[in-house]
């Protein structure tokens, strides 16, 4: 039996709506969002084995193609072994990505003699951290965002955090627009960033997304909006703030994290890309936890030989 996978696009939307949760492990990637915009640049498919949702992919450039599956699906080992004989057939090994310690305990109880190779690399870990921190900026080490937060208040007295609604989406891509043109030369990853924040303001109730624009008036310092990758994980997608606004990314940031509904207890700010400044402000933040992921190559089954 030959496996179909087929592009994500705007078409796959009805089956990630009733299947992503399936696959998703708290990595940012694996929202609606994320896969349907992500997916030209990650070179995602997607396909159903019994009857149930797997995604081949491609998420960062240094990893070949790999499966993420429904680890918590009855039917697991099935669908490994369907996928394995899939790529046997394609004379090649089956690769799965996931969280380590979720992927690894699972395929070694489900396949408890098959030898695997785990692959993997810091610069792909989410960063996490608990939501109450963001909401309360409490704490010694949270000292310094706390003090730019009440910095931007105190010369921004009557800023306020609006939800973000197909009213004032046309607002937030007049500040998208002059935010790029303020960063600078655009790069590949930058225009695909843009193209897939164009795409999830054209659909954001069907994205599921949550997000808010902080404002004074007419002016805006930024706007912020992100979806579920797991029950209690929120992932913020993007964060785009005015960099003349003192303080206009952590107010920006603490209010996302008092808007959302109370189910979501972690913040999932996604990884550093092996970039020094972006990984210090996401550490300067102090996650709670990392969500380690992993390539797994399954090595071949000798037991029959």
């Amino acid at each position: 039996m030959s496996i179909d996978l087929k592009p994500v696009t705007l078409e796959t939307l009805p089956i990630l709506k009733e299947q992503v949760r399936t696959i998703q492990n708290g990595d940012c990637n694996l929202s609606i969002a994320s896969l349907i915009g992500r997916s030209e640049e990650y070179k995602i498919r997607w396909g159903l084995v019994d009857g149930e949702l797997v995604i081949n992919w491609q998420p960062y450039e240094d990893v070949p193609p790999a499966y993420v599956l429904p680890m918590n699906s009855p039917n697991l080992l099935h669908i490994m072994q369907m996928l394995e004989s899939e790529c046997v057939n394609c004379r090649e090994p089956l690769i799965l990505f996931g969280r380590f310690t979720l992927m690894t305990e699972k395929v070694s109880n489900l396949m408890p003699y098959r030898n695997f190779i785990t692959v993997s690399a810091n610069s792909w870990w989410d960063y996490v951290y608990d939501k109450e921190n963001f909401v309360t900026l409490e704490g010694r080490k949270l000292h310094g965002k706390r003090n730019f937060n009440k910095r931007f208040y105190q010369a921004f007295p009557d800023s306020e955090f609006v939800p973000i609604t197909t009213e004032n989406i046309p607002t937030c891509k007049d500040f998208l627009n002059q935010w790029y043109e303020n960063y600078g030369e655009m790069t590949d990853s930058l225009r695909a960033e843009k193209q897939a924040i164009e795409l999830a303001f054209e659909h954001f109730e069907d994205f599921e997304l949550i997000g808010g624009i902080l404002k004074q008036q007419d002016r805006i310092f930024g706007f912020t909006y992100g979806s579920a990758v797991d029950e209690h994980i929120f992932s913020v997608h993007i964060e785009k703030a005015d960099r003349t606004a003192t303080g206009a990314y952590p107010a920006l940031a603490s209010a996302l994290a008092k808007m959302l509904p109370e189910r979501f207890t972690l913040i999932n700010r996604e990884e550093d890309l092996g970039i020094a400044g972006l990984r210090k402000a996401k550490e300067d933040w102090h996650p709670s936890m990392m969500i380690r992921k992993t390539l797994m190559r399954l090595q071949k089954d000798t037991s029959s030989s």
